[in-house]
């Protein structure tokens, strides 16, 4: 019976190409939470603006361990950023209600990485 266990899990695994994420990216949620924080008016979904774009975010960690925990780090932490004049200002702080909420805070990464070039 184990055997049989196992070889189904492998088989769902190798018909899906991989394992069913833990948590299910709701795009509508991470959206709107990007539009809230404002985060559009520094960063275009394709396009760079003063900051770079989302799809030029998720090339950079594509295939990244640890990429989400990455970039919601750098949407938490306020770090200094470089704008595309050369000037530098701190990044703003993402904010949930309730606040710190890390499951938005990862859908919204999970969103960001999800980017692809038409």
């Amino acid at each position: 019976m184990k055997h049989l266990t196992l070889a189904a899990a492998v088989a769902a695994i190798s018909i899906t190409g991989f394992a069913a994420p833990a948590l299910a990216l709701d795009v509508e949620a991470a959206k709107g939470l990007a539009e809230q924080n404002n985060c559009m008016q520094c960063h275009g979904l394709r396009k760079d603006k003063d900051g770079p774009s989302f799809l030029t975010i998720a090339d950079k960690y594509r295939g990244k361990a640890g990429a989400a925990d990455e970039v919601v780090k750098h949407m938490t932490s306020g770090k200094k950023v470089k704008l595309a004049d050369g000037s530098q200002e701190d990044h703003k702080v993402a904010k949930t209600i309730p606040p710190n909420d890390a499951a938005q805070l990862k859908n919204l990464a999970a969103y960001i990485l999800s980017i692809q070039a038409k």
